[in-house]
């Protein structure tokens, strides 16, 4: 029977009170562990996850249970809970979708940075995920899933562009971070996005192979001949999962197999399929942002991309994961009008 959570704890030691004349509070349990150590620091111990039942960390000081035995301990649990298991709101535009000791899921809406830039003083997912985790009443939870209360310092594996909706991955430590990039770099990390791009794809599915190069300020991207100099081939697939055929708007089930800045976007507005949205990009979009009081192209303000799906192989074990994020309700909307719903 597994005890991970408060309320299966107290079932299981409901039902042996009958059979257990010796039943005292987990706090004089606790006390028994450690003769040395004074009453009231044992119950601050208790109250900040420092002892663990069956492997599982316990906070209620006056729970009453019969003697524990060896089953109690001191220090961290012997493994983390092996998933948050459940979708948790962490900021208006950011929701948690999995939390281990090694690797965060979240879910972002357009707008919000993925990570800190220089020059912008706006928040950023990875920030608000410290924020979160580092809160000091979560020290319970970090003591849970990290086997510490120390703060815990989330790191980049990869980003999302501001205005870009969806999933991304965030490291929890140095070793997953680097098993996690190596992932990137072989190509072994799943990444598909769902996106509306305005043309007509040249076939059903296929895949875009362009050489591109950032400028010097390393912000700007270009396509260029293969053999420029410091130009890095891009490799996109794409798959064409509905044609609007009165817009010429076609929606894209996209997966990188490169990653490179702007990469889709980019790519997309080359084989003269430019997202909708796009500010940078395409053409239609632009020209509004140049006219005043122009309405932008079927009502809609930002890229027409997100991040549906991410595969990875764990850090700590290979196992096979994988996320999902459905489109937001900007996206549903436009794709109601482009179907003339």
């Amino acid at each position: 029977m597994s005890l991970r959570g408060g309320g299966l704890i107290v079932e299981f030691y409901a039902m042996n009170r009958e059979t257990n004349s010796e039943e005292k509070t987990f706090l004089e349990w606790a006390v028994r562990l450690c003769p040395d150590s004074p009453r009231k620091r044992i119950k601050e111990w208790i109250t900040t996850g420092r002892f663990c039942l069956d492997g599982v960390v316990l906070t209620k000081a006056g729970l009453r249970m019969p003697d524990p035995g060896e089953r109690l301990t001191m220090g961290a649990p012997d493994k983390a809970p092996a998933n948050w298991g459940h979708r948790k709101r962490i900021h208006p535009k950011l929701v948690l979708v999995h939390l281990d000791a090694s690797l965060a899921i979240v879910d972002k809406e357009a707008g919000l940075l993925s990570v800190p830039t220089d020059g912008q003083d706006k928040i950023s997912a990875i920030e608000v995920l410290a924020n979160y985790l580092n809160d000091p009443r979560g020290e319970a939870t970090r003591r849970s899933f990290f086997g510490k209360k120390d703060k815990v310092k989330p790191l980049p594996v990869h980003r999302l562009d501001q205005f870009t909706s969806g999933l991304l991955c965030i490291a929890m430590n140095d070793d997953a971070r680097r098993h996690l990039i190596k992932q990137l770099r072989s190509h072994d990390f799943l990444r598909e996005y769902i996106a509306y791009a305005d043309g007509d794809a040249e076939s059903p599915e296929g895949t875009w192979r362009n050489y591109m190069r950032l400028d010097e300020s390393g912000f700007n991207q270009t396509v260029v001949e293969e053999g420029t100099q410091d130009a890095v081939e891009a490799v996109t697939h794409y798959k064409v999962e509905t044609v609007f055929e009165r817009h010429h708007v076609s929606k894209l089930r996209i997966r990188l197999e490169t990653g490179l800045k702007h990469q889709i976007r980019i790519q997309a507005a080359e084989h003269n399929m430019a997202l909708l949205g796009d500010r940078s990009y395409h053409d239609g979009t632009m020209k509004a942002m140049r006219k005043k009081g122009a309405k932008l192209p079927y009502q809609f303000k930002r890229q027409a991309l997100h991040a549906a799906v991410i595969g990875i192989k764990h850090p700590d074990d290979e196992r096979k994961v994988r996320f999902e994020s459905r489109i937001p309700g900007d996206m549903q909307d436009l794709e109601a009008r482009l179907a003339g719903k």
